[in-house]
């Protein structure tokens, strides 16, 4: 029998892009694995220049302007946990005040 070799490196993010309604990572085998934004609510409602302002970790990307991340862990088998509605309702109040705080053009 032959025994499943993980590599290590494999799932690093290398790179992220954005369409209207994904977050598209590019995975140091050459896979790029998208994520709706709606799972993410800071970042769907964060700006472009917030977006792009990323960190790439071993397992994850960060967006340090928002203080969310995403985990590829999870990302890659699925597992999410449901999101409590009072955590829901924080995060509507926090975009709420983000956006009230923006300079209006």
């Amino acid at each position: 029998m032959i025994e499943p070799v993980i590599h290590d490196t494999r799932n690093e993010p290398q790179r992220v892009t954005f369409t209207d309604t994904h977050a598209m990572i590019d995975l140091a085998d050459g896979r790029i694995i998208g994520v709706p934004l709606h799972f993410f609510p800071l970042l769907e409602a964060a700006s472009e220049e917030e977006r792009q302002n990323y960190q790439l970790g071993s397992q994850d990307v960060y967006w340090k302007d928002i203080d969310d991340s995403i985990d590829l862990t999870a990302m890659l088998s699925g597992l999410y946990l449901e999101t409590r509605k009072e955590y829901k309702a924080y995060l509507r109040k926090l975009i709420a005040e983000r956006k009230a705080a923006e300079p209006s053009t």
